[in-house]
């Protein structure tokens, strides 16, 4: 405080001296404010909280504006009422703004009228004794829009305590006006005292910083040439497929092209995705595989679907007839769900334009992905439950798991589990469950088992007999049936009741169980003993849990098919396609267990030979012929040979490329922006006498970069496949890029593929 007032005991004070009492106080008090604390236009103190759906509360506060304080003493109710939006879609925000005016408080003092002491009366009047720096609060209003509102706008010499979203219905919320409010003296001192110990951080960082890059200039001589570091990035992108790392935005891409999923089909391109970049077709025709004579006595079908040689049933497994007898439903068990299996599926693709790629060492990054990407035919997809078992090139038969057999012409895809995993079929059971586990000691084409009733319910009762393999415990699987049928009650006698179902595959030393599913009081005959070795009785009473039975078994017999030939010879329906064919892709389920085979041949059009579709001679679509005749050979014993399934998924695609390629992947988003980039790619069977292919990128917005430099380099391991390496400049900052991979071909019975492509911005 700059003044204050002197006074004398003696002195007879005048009004002015006790109004500097308060205004030298004021003026004090004002230019530390101004001068000191500062804030123009700020609050401080004030709350604002909703009474009612149209009341506000504003407790009292200060106002600084400049050098001058305003007070609000006392708390306002504020009924906004009046500015409630009228549209009952509409919503409004209204601002709560501060203002400071100065006013003067009436009260009431006893006032002399006269100097005479002995004359004057005091008077009673109201007058001002208060100077007053008063806040009020004004609304100032935003617009009513359909939601969302926006908040108005405030003048920098206003400060706004609140926002206050009003509906027809009400107040909504209140939002504080944070960023006019007066921060006090201790909240500043905390700021400032976490950023002094970020500060002292930062000096010991950059002297750490110093000494690091000392160090980095001392050594930058000794930094591998970026080659190298090329190499590596790619051998990296090869691990990161392999071990399935998550996809994050990164700065390189390597992709073997064995799957769909980094390639954009609906930018404009024109190629395949198969095992490679490959061309697409100009023409096709989807065929279905039927039989030319479905009346040939040497053949044997099956629901119209399963073919196979002609055969007559024999028995092969027997449990000998016995004393005992077992009821089928004195256990019931309400609803069962089973899971029948079909057959596996095989795919060749045969022809003059069909190349091996070497990146089937690729699909281990894959896992069960790789069966499902390759057969798909008719608007059926499905995928296999294993990786490859056996290694690229196999020639031998395999037993278990997946099996591909390449070639230079025919690439030949096999699931060898007889029944598949994920084609299956789930249906309900409901009734008892008996049955016998048994084992097949030798491979069999089982066709039919043989039950022995001794005694049949005459009211009610249809019986449904079901083949399912054995889990690793000895358990039955209800989950992997693979064989069913369902007898009527009419049709049940006593003795002997032969129930019989698509022939099915029993692979040798494996083992299996039928059971009976039934609501029916039926029996059927069991021995005691020890009588059957090769199994066990059991019996579900929860669908899931089987109890088996050291007692008894029951008497059945399983019947297989004995063929009458070993060599057979079945015409197919000829494929066709205008203008002629390269390619032949034919998808079918099957089974050719070991000693047996499955072997297509083909005929073109004006030839006399059958060709088989393998590499070891011409091949026929090399001339394009518009017409090729086809037959299956089966080769197998009397007590097993080869069948393929004739449904409606079983195709055969007949096609011709096209002389030209453009393949473009999805927008690869990078890790940091870049100016310059890189492709690798390489392409196989390609021969630049008769072959192109040009890298390019394409930009986010559409536009195409063309290579600075390209550099094309035979693989010496390999003649067939050329490494072509395309540099690019792009604009500064690029976040992301596609690539595109333009090829052509003069002669389309020799057309190259692209094995891998890889993107690498620096």
């Amino acid at each position: 405080m700059s003044k204050r007032v002197v006074a004398d005991t003696r002195q007879y004070l005048k009004p002015a001296d006790i109004n500097r009492l308060g205004t030298f106080g004021q003026e004090a008090i004002d230019e530390v404010v101004g001068g000191v604390i500062a804030y123009p236009a700020h609050w401080a103190a004030f709350t604002v909280s909703m009474k009612t759906a149209q009341v506000v509360t504003i407790t009292p506060g200060r106002y600084f504006e400049n050098g001058v304080v305003y007070a609000a003493p006392e708390a306002v109710d504020l009924n906004l009422i009046t500015y409630f939006p009228l549209a009952a879609s509409d919503e409004k925000w209204v601002a709560l703004v501060l203002r400071g005016e100065p006013r003067l408080i009436d009260e009431p003092r006893q006032y002399e009228t006269s100097l005479d002491p002995e004359t004057r009366i005091p008077v009673q009047d109201q007058r001002p004794v208060i100077a007053e720096r008063f806040a009020r609060v004004v609304v100032q209003e935003g617009s009513a829009v359909p939601g969302p509102a926006a908040k108005p706008t405030i003048a920098e010499t206003d400060a706004c305590v609140a926002f206050v979203l009003l509906k027809t219905t009400g107040i909504v919320e209140i939002v504080p006006g944070s960023q006019w409010r007066a921060k006090t003296l201790y909240e500043v001192e905390g700021r400032v005292t976490a950023i002094e110990v970020r500060i002292e951080q930062l000096f010991e960082d950059t002297a750490s910083i110093r000494t690091d890059l000392a160090n980095v200039a001392a050594q930058i001589k000794t930094i591998p040439d970026p080659r190298l570091f090329a190499q590596i990035v790619r051998d990296t992108a090869r691990h990161g497929q392999a071990l399935n790392l998550p996809d994050e935005a990164r700065n390189y891409w390597f992709d073997q092209a064995l799957v769909k999923d980094d390639w954009d089909f609906t930018a404009g391109g024109f190629y395949r995705i198969d095992e490679g970049i490959r061309f697409a077709y100009v023409a096709q025709k989807d065929h279905t595989l039927r039989l030319l004579n479905y009346d040939s006595p040497d053949v044997s079908i099956w629901n119209n679907q399963l073919v196979m040689p002609a055969y007559t049933e024999v028995t092969r497994i027997t449990s000998p007839e016995g004393g005992g007898r077992k009821d089928i439903a004195n256990t019931v068990h309400t609803v069962v769900t089973a899971v029948q299996h079909t057959v596996a599926h095989e795919r060749i693709r045969y022809g003059e334009t069909v190349t091996v790629c070497e990146n089937m060492a690729g699909w281990g990054a894959y896992g069960d992905r790789k069966a499902g990407t390759m057969f798909q035919a008719g608007g059926e997809s499905w995928v296999s439950n294993g990786a490859t078992s056996n290694p690229w090139n196999q020639t031998e038969t395999a037993q278990n798991g997946h099996m591909n057999y390449s070639a230079t012409r025919v690439i030949r895809d096999t699931y060898y589990e007889t029944y598949t995993t994920y084609n299956t079929e789930e249906f309900g059971l409901s009734g008892a469950i008996y049955g016998q586990t048994f084992l097949s000691s030798q491979v069999m084409v089982a066709t039919s088992i043989d039950l022995n009733f001794t005694r049949v319910d005459a009211a009610a009762g249809d019986v449904t007999l079901c083949i399912c393999e054995i889990s690793a415990s000895g358990a039955p699987d209800y989950n992997a049936v693979i064989a069913r049928v369902t007898k009527p009650r009419s049709s049940l006698t006593l003795g002997w009741n032969k129930f019989s179902f698509q022939p099915t595959l029993l692979g040798q030393g494996k083992r299996y169980a039928w059971f009976t599913v039934t609501t029916g009081n039926h029996q059927i005959m069991t021995n005691t003993g020890n009588a059957f070795t090769g199994g066990t009785s059991f019996v579900s009473s929860d669908g899931a849990w089987s109890q088996g039975s050291t007692t008894e078994d029951f008497t059945f017999r399983v019947n297989a098919a004995k063929f009458t030939k070993s060599r057979l010879v079945v015409p197919f329906e000829s494929l066709d396609l205008a203008g002629g064919m390269t390619e032949i892709d034919m998808i079918y389920k099957k089974w050719a267990p070991a000693a047996t085979s499955l072997v297509w041949e083909i005929k073109a059009q004006g030839d006399t030979e059958w060709i088989p579709m393998d590499a070891r001679v011409d091949n026929p679509l090399a001339n394009l012929p518009p017409l090729v005749q086809l037959r299956a050979v089966f080769i197998g014993t009397e007590d097993v040979a080869p069948a393929i399934q004739l449904d409606t998924y079983a195709r055969a695609v007949s096609g011709r490329l096209r002389d030209d390629m453009r393949a473009i992947s999805k927008i690869r988003t990078f890790g940091f922006t870049t100016d310059q980039a890189q492709v690798v790619l390489q392409m196989d069977y390609f021969n630049p006498a008769k072959h192109t292919a040009v890298p390019k990128l394409v930009l986010a917005d559409g536009t195409v970069v063309d290579a600075t430099v390209v550099m094309i380099a035979q693989d010496p391991a390999k003649p067939t496949r050329y490494r072509i390496q395309a540099d690019f400049d792009l604009p500064a900052g690029t976040p992301s890029a596609r690539v595109r991979i333009d090829a052509t071909t003069t002669d389309i019975i020799d057309v190259p593929f692209g094995q891998d492509v890889q993107l690498n911005a620096f």
